[in-house]
């Protein structure tokens, strides 16, 4: 990670299972990307598989037990998750689908949808209006993703552009996404390492922190924000009940910490770690908020 963390006028807006000073981790998920928890417990991971390898990816219901259950089989590199209603959309490299709790999987939105090129469909979110976000997180430049988006859909699936690098320079690969705050979305930006708010009256765009590495996951918990370094293996929070307070570091030592969520009843932040130089790598972390 480079840089210093500094926060800029915050507002408010099994197969194999072990248990280690109160973390329990589920191993034997081969990279896992996306934790998505429900109202009524669940929690759901998407499991990429094979890097870049079409039909292996599968989304994955795990429980603090360590067991695991497949919910759905045959995806390409699933990411994002957003479970609404009765619904798991989940991005799916350059698509995003639908997926019913009993496994049926359909089509939703495919690139042609989309009002321009888009490259890497990361993340989702939706807000109190039922509109979804999602990131597009670019394309790689000579090292660095480049050229990525934040779009938006309306409860009718017209897609439009939210935010880009046009809006402001931060805005070059937007990876996680969070709409817990009224008439806000939260943005965590893997290339540029700043988290931003965008205001969606105007889509004003504001930095709110920076220093994050590979900014990756967004997870809301009673007064504190999570953020995911994907790249510094760190997990980073902010109390937002107290302005001008700069981050602070909540755990370290994870292998690319993906997107994060938190469990319904807020005793556990949930880490899919994906461990993606290993080719069979990755595990899912429950880490007690304490």
């Amino acid at each position: 990670m480079q840089g210093s963390l500094i926060l800029i006028g915050l507002v408010t807006n099994l197969l194999c299972f072990s248990v280690s000073a109160e973390v329990i981790t589920i191993d034997g998920i081969v990279h896992p990307e996306s934790a998505c928890t429900t109202r009524d417990g669940r929690i759901f991971i998407s499991e990429i598989g094979g890097v870049g390898k079409k039909g292996d990816g599968r989304i994955l219901e795990i429980f603090t037990n360590g067991d695991k259950k497949v919910i759905a089989s045959g995806l390409n590199d699933p990411k994002g998750l957003l479970v609404e209603g009765n619904t798991i959309y989940v991005t799916d490299v350059d698509e995003i689908k639908k997926v019913s709790f009993d496994g049926n999987v359909s089509p939703w939105i495919g690139p042609k949808d989309f009002p321009r090129k888009i490259s890497f469909l990361n993340d989702l979110t939706i807000d109190r209006n039922t509109i979804i976000y999602v990131s597009d997180s670019g394309a790689v430049v000579n090292g660095e993703r480049r050229g990525g988006a934040v779009y938006r859909i309306s409860s009718t699936g017209k897609i439009s552009l939210l935010v880009d690098s046009a809006n402001d320079p931060n805005i070059q690969a937007p990876n996680g996404l969070l709409a817990f705050q009224r008439g806000f979305l939260m943005v965590a930006d893997f290339t540029t390492g700043v988290l931003s708010r965008i205001r969606l009256r105007n889509f004003s765009v504001k930095k709110m922190a920076e220093g994050f590495g590979g900014g990756d996951g967004l997870a809301f918990s009673g007064t504190k924000l999570y953020i995911s370094d994907w790249r510094g293996g760190k997990i980073w929070s902010i109390d937002l009940t107290a302005p001008g307070q700069n981050p602070k570091l909540f755990k370290k030592g994870f292998t690319n910490p993906a997107d994060i969520d938190v469990t319904s009843d807020g005793k556990f932040l949930v880490v899919p770690e994906m461990m993606k130089a290993t080719a069979d790598g990755g595990r899912v972390n429950f880490i007690p908020i304490k």
